[in-house]
């Protein structure tokens, strides 16, 4: 049984492999196309994934110090009066001018000593910021190097999570030194803080997003901002580090169109193996096309019972051979072959046995010509031949043998032997280099042999 599939396999395979290599090659071609249209595609996600956090880093740092540069002014309050902190609360209020900022303070030698707005924020006074703490890594780290530092979110002693922005303050000292005076804050409200960078745009173009920190007191990932999508490794992302004043960030886009699951894709794979099979039926039609026309001259130039050429392929290439032959002056001959008696074979045994004598005879004339000496079935039970490049002695030689080879056998039919005999007529070809009055001559040739009885070869005589 599996033996009897692998050959029918294998048959299947060999009549359709012009079509199905016609048709993996154009399906290769056709998804090559789609993998550089995809690759393409996602190069140009990759861009506009680097560009928007480009942009969007650059809007959170201007968003941030908006908001905490403020700290720059009570500095400079201080600074001016020599560290005393006076008509704070007046300032204060001028500062807090953006629903983001949860309260401004300062804190001489790290600890709270004033807060605006005081009321919810009554629990900041006296909190000393160098002492452990969520947030007070960031204070140790602004006064050691002098510079704002950002931080958060985590959460307040008030129990909200903020943002903070903790700016040092250094006096100068009569010989010239920098003294530690105590630090300035502004505290931003979270996740409110970020409302003004357009985060959520990145979901209409098509983007989920992933803002995340290491968080300096559990060195633990943070998430800061998030559009609510895990990363999935099926998908485009970019993440790169971004330095939102002086504390670094990670933002991460992701790409939510997964490749497999893009339409374009899918209609364009379609489209491939639909052209691809296309392209596999019209070369299998085409080679049917060639086949049949093949077998359609083949039909046209071959005799249906006897399996040699025709007579009108036999005019046609001997035509075209005595042209040829007429330039090389090479000589030739026709030789007409007439079976004996056929008749009274079809009268004694029946039509389908005289059928079985003419293939039988034919198959044995073509046994003893050369390979290129054109055979013919004239009609009925005529044959003709026309062979080249011989002489006359060679000639008769080869239509004795013909003769034998027909006589000295008997055809067996349906449990019969039957005696054939044939005559042969025997003219050559050039130099009149006319086929009809060369056919004709062999022809005469032919009836001069069945008038001395039969089963002879003559040559024709002027």
């Amino acid at each position: 049984m599996l033996g009897k599939f692998l050959f029918n396999s294998f048959v299947w395979l060999k009549k359709y492999q012009r079509a199905i290599a016609v048709f993996l090659t154009s399906l290769f071609f056709c998804l090559s196309l789609i993998f550089y249209m995809a690759l393409n595609r996602s190069n140009v996600e990759m861009l506009t994934m680097e560009q928007l956090i480009l942009g969007k880093s650059a809007k959170i740092n201007d968003v941030m110090s908006r908001l905490l540069f403020k700290t720059q002014t009570l500095s400079t309050l201080i600074m001016y009066n020599n560290g005393e902190v006076e008509s704070f609360a007046q300032l204060a209020s001028i500062i807090i001018d953006d629903p983001a900022i949860l309260n401004v303070l300062v804190a001489p030698d790290g600890i709270v000593a004033e807060v605006y707005p005081l009321a919810g924020n009554e629990a900041v006074i006296g909190f000393d910021f160098f002492s452990e703490g969520a947030g007070n890594r960031e204070a140790t780290r602004a006064k050691e190097t002098g510079e704002l530092v950002f931080g958060g979110p985590f959460y307040a002693v008030q129990g909200d999570q903020i943002l903070v922005g903790r700016l040092p303050v250094f006096m100068d000292d009569p010989d010239g030194a920098k003294r530690f005076w105590g630090l300035v804050s502004v505290t931003l409200k979270y996740p409110q803080a970020l409302a003004g960078i357009g985060l959520e745009e990145l979901n209409t173009l098509g983007f989920n997003y992933e803002i995340w920190r290491e968080n300096p007191d559990t060195n633990e990932r943070q998430i800061i901002a998030s559009s609510g999508h895990s990363h999935n490794n099926t998908s485009n992302y970019i993440e790169r580090q971004v330095s939102i004043i002086n504390a670094e960030w990670y933002f991460r886009i992701m790409s939510t169109n997964v490749w497999y699951k893009t339409p374009e894709i899918w209609i364009a794979c379609i489209i491939s193996i639909c052209l691809s099979l296309l392209a596999a039926t019209v070369i299998q039609s085409n080679h049917y096309l060639k086949e049949l026309k093949s077998m359609l001259e083949k039909l046209s130039d071959t005799d249906p019972l006897t399996g040699i050429h025709n007579r009108r392929y036999f005019m046609k290439s001997a035509d075209t051979l005595m042209c040829r032959l007429a330039r090389s002056k090479s000589k030739s001959f026709i030789i007409i072959l007439d079976l004996d008696y056929f008749k009274a074979i079809n009268d004694k045994y029946g039509h389908q046995s005289g059928d079985v004598t003419l293939q039988e005879v034919a198959m044995r004339v073509k046994g003893v010509l050369r390979p290129y000496d054109l055979f013919a079935r004239y009609g009925g039970e005529e044959f003709i031949i026309f062979v080249t490049e011989i002489e006359q002695a060679s000639v008769m030689e080869l239509a004795e043998r013909i003769r034998l080879c027909i006589a000295e056998t008997q055809v067996c039919v349906r449990n019969a032997s039957i005696q054939v005999t044939a005559s042969l007529g025997i003219a050559p070809a050039t130099p009149c280099n006319e086929l009809e009055a060369a056919i004709a001559f062999a022809d005469k040739a032919l009836y001069k042999a069945k008038e001395e009885g039969r089963n002879k070869a003559m040559f024709y005589c002027s």
